[in-house]
C-alpha cells in the first residue's frame, strides 16, 4: 500500500477510475480496470442481442463480444480482436447455433457459438466507405443479407461451397445515392428494406434485388423495420417521425389492395421537442391477435 499510515476513509470514483484515500497523508490511486470487471465493459456498446433459443445475450464493443448467461447474469465467454477495426453489427443464423459480425470497414466473419471459433468469412463490403450497416438472415434459404455504406445490397450463401470460399450469390451496387444505414428483412413476404442517408426507404426484390418501391421522408432514415407477419414497413427518420406503409409482396404475388398506402404517421416528441427514435422492435401473439 502507498500510504503507510492507518487509513481512514476511502472513497472510488469510478468516472475518473481513481481511489481516494484518507489518513495522515491524503493519496489518490489510478487503477486501469473496474472493481468487477465480470460485469462491466469498459468499451462502448454498439451492438446487442438477445437469443431465446439459447437464452443468452451478446454484446460487443469495439473489437470484442461477451456473451452472458441471461438466467444468472454471468458471462459465458469473450471472444476478443474479431476484427482490427471496431464492430458494427451482428446477428444470429435461424437455429442461433452462429453469430454474423460486420465492422466499421466492411469485413464480415461467422463464428460458431459453441467453441466461439471463426468458421467463415464473407465477401466484404467496400473497406474504404463500406461499414456494414445491416445483416440479415434468410430463414431457412440460408443466405445472409447485408448493407453498407457503400450503398450496396449482398446476398451471400451461409456455407462453404467446394472450393472452400463464401459464396455471393447476388448483389446490387448503387442502391441510394448516400451511404445506406439501416435495413431490414422480411423473409415470410421476400422482401428487403433499405434507409439511406438520402431520406429515402426503398424496398427490394429478395430474389432478384430488383427495387419495387420507395418511401420518402423530409430527414434522414434511420430506421425501416418490417412489422411481421404483415405486409407492413416501419419507417423512423433523424427528426424522430415515424410511418407505417403497406408494402406490396414481389410477383407473381397479389399486392394489397391499399398498397403504398401510408397507414399512420407519429412524432417522437419529448417536451415539444421532436427526439429520433435509436431502436424499434416488433411481436405479434397469433393467438391472441
Amino acid at each position: 500500500m502507498t500510504n503507510t499510515h492507518e487509513v481512514k476513509c476511502i472513497r472510488a470514483v469510478p468516472k475518473h477510475r481513481r481511489l481516494v484515500c484518507g489518513a495522515r497523508y491524503f493519496t489518490v490511486l489510478q487503477y486501469t480496470r473496474p472493481f468487477n470487471p465480470d460485469y462491466t465493459d469498459e468499451k462502448t456498446i454498439c451492438s446487442a442481442i438477445f437469443s431465446e433459443k439459447r437464452l443468452e445475450i451478446f454484446v460487443a464493443g469495439e473489437r470484442s463480444i461477451k456473451i452472458w448467461d441471461a438466467r444468472t447474469g454471468k458471462p459465458i465467454r469473450v471472444i476478443k480482436n474479431v476484427f482490427t477495426s471496431e464492430i458494427t453489427v451482428m446477428t444470429l443464423d435461424e437455429e442461433h447455433r452462429k453469430l454474423i459480425v460486420g465492422s466499421h470497414q466492411g469485413k464480415l466473419k461467422i463464428y460458431d457459438l459453441q467453441s466461439g471459433i471463426e468458421v467463415l468469412e464473407l465477401e466484404e463490403h467496400n473497406e474504404a466507405d463500406g461499414l456494414v450497416s445491416f445483416i440479415g438472415y434468410g430463414g431457412n434459404d440460408h443466405t445472409i443479407i447485408t448493407c453498407g455504406w457503400d450503398r450496396t445490397i449482398k446476398v451471400h450463401m451461409d456455407e462453404v461451397i467446394a472450393a472452400k470460399k463464401p459464396a455471393n450469390l447476388r448483389g446490387k451496387p448503387e442502391c441510394h445515392k448516400k451511404e445506406i444505414m439501416c435495413g431490414s428483412y422480411g423473409h415470410n413476404l421476400g422482401l428487403i428494406a433499405t434507409g439511406s442517408q438520402d431520406c429515402r426507404a426503398k424496398v427490394w426484390d429478395y430474389e432478384r434485388v430488383v427495387l419495387l418501391d420507395e418511401f420518402i421522408h423530409k430527414n434522414e432514415v434511420q430506421i425501416v423495420h418490417f412489422i411481421k407477419p404483415f405486409p407492413l414497413l416501419l419507417t423512423s427518420d433523424s427528426s424522430g417521425t415515424l410511418r407505417i406503409w403497406i408494402v406490396r409482396p414481389p410477383p407473381p404475388a397479389k399486392p394489397h389492395a391499399d398498397c403504398r398506402k401510408l397507414v399512420t404517421k407519429l412524432d417522437n416528441m419529448s417536451i415539444e421537442k421532436e427526439v429520433p427514435v435509436t431502436a424499434i422492435d416488433t411481436h405479434y401473439d397469433a393467438n391472441t391477435g
